[in-house]
């Protein structure tokens, strides 16, 4: 059973990419395979050079298909490769003897390859390998975290990306700067409730990706709670192979940059999003310098220029992105629906933000005064959805990368 269980994730785990990359699909099967192979001859010879070649293998396609005019970056790939890479780093450091089945299933697992969260295959394999149990009763977890879900993405992210499609001045520029932040992490926070949904639907409990990241009180602080499991790839393969904080001073400085650089080019190898991750390092190399331990105040300051970075997502150049800058200080009259709609945005991010927002939403318990807070509360959200969700489709920001 254990052995059909596992056919059925891969199958239809190749069937959901198959429908959103086309003929790409034979690129993943292929760089699978070899995935596949690498992980078993390390457990024959633990050899560098299998994992250089993998690497450079990937990365490789990673830069061509950036780079082609002809081609695109597939759908799901960066995820795919994060995973491969993680697969073979963890099997030269520590072997475990995986069947090609699981290591396939670990790759394609569907909820999870198009945007994260990146889990290890250590923790995926052992929840693959456990016997389910079919139970209606598990059924009301997940949807209960798709009601959220589509309560953050439809009826808050979508209609607050739409006030920003406008071009404005003044303080309904600041407004407008505002909504996007917010909307942008609804947009990727609903994304990843989805996956970690559907993950459930399947039998297996992916990590959450976000805790309250705009409530933090340094840089530092931000990148331990937006998109946790990407920083945790980056520190684990990337800035402790580095040397992590036991370098030098300029050492260190360098491993910071390098690694958000990395991460901006996983998004987008522009100079926009290149800006932003050297910004981002530059800030924490800065509170570090100036052993900055944060505070509420200096937390506002953090979310502040958060919100005013990601707006290097959302141009074309570093020219728009200054022009953005200067059309805030310049005169135009209130614009009421962005003043509201940066409101509305602040009061759902301070909800979504609570932690009994959160249990409701990823917790679930038997008893009856659970019970009694939860169910008028996931009522009200699915009525929300019904009346108020904007054209739902797949148009989630993060599956761009």
């Amino acid at each position: 059973m254990i052995k059909l269980y596992q056919t059925v994730i891969w199958l239809a785990s190749v069937a959901v990419l198959t429908c959103f990359v086309k003929t790409y699909i034979l690129m993943f099967l292929v760089m699978s395979v070899i995935i596949a192979m690498s992980s078993k001859l390390l457990g024959k010879n633990k050899s560098k050079n299998i994992i250089v070649t993998d690497i450079l293998i990937l990365v490789s396609a990673f830069f061509a298909l950036k780079g082609s005019q002809d081609l695109i970056l597939p759908l799901g790939y960066s995820v795919f490769a994060f995973s491969a890479i993680s697969l073979i780093v963890n099997q030269y450091r520590d072997y475990k003897n995986y069947t090609a089945l699981e290591i396939l299933c670990y790759l394609f697992f569907f909820p999870k390859i198009f945007a994260g969260p990146i889990d290890r295959v250590e923790d995926f394999v052992g929840q693959l390998r456990e016997k389910k149990k079919p139970a209606l009763e598990k059924l009301y977890h997940p949807i209960k975290m798709c009601i959220f879900a589509c309560f953050y993405k439809y009826v808050i992210a979508d209609r607050i990306y739409y006030l920003c499609n406008e071009e404005y001045y003044g303080v309904n520029e600041v407004c407008s700067i505002l909504c996007y932040g917010v909307a942008f992490f609804f947009d990727f926070y609903a994304y990843s409730i989805f996956a970690i949904a559907f993950g459930k639907l399947l039998g297996i409990d992916l990590p959450e990706n976000f805790e309250s990241p705009y409530r933090s009180l340094s840089f530092r602080d931000f990148w331990k709670r937006w998109n946790i499991t990407l920083g945790i790839w980056l520190r684990d393969y990337i800035y402790i192979p580095l040397g992590g904080n036991r370098v030098t001073m300029r050492q260190w400085c360098f491993n910071i940059l390098l690694v958000f650089v990395v991460s901006a080019i996983w998004h987008d190898s522009t100079a926009p999003f290149i800006l932003w991750g050297v910004i981002h390092a530059i800030l924490l190399i800065a509170e570090r310098h100036f052993s900055i331990k944060g505070n509420r105040y200096y937390g506002f300051v953090v979310f502040m220029i958060s919100i005013l970075l990601w707006q290097l997502f959302d141009v074309n150049s570093i020219e728009d992105f200054a022009l953005r800058l200067l059309r805030c200080i310049e005169y135009q009259p209130i614009d009421t629906r962005v003043i509201i709609g940066s409101i509305v945005s602040l009061g759902v991010l301070w909800f979504a933000d609570r932690s009994s927002t959160k249990s409701v939403i990823f917790r679930h318990r038997n008893t009856n005064r659970y019970i009694l807070k939860e169910v008028p509360i996931t009522s009200i959200i699915l009525v929300l959805d019904i009346l108020l969700a904007n054209n739902p489709s797949i148009n989630f920001f993060y599956m761009k990368f």
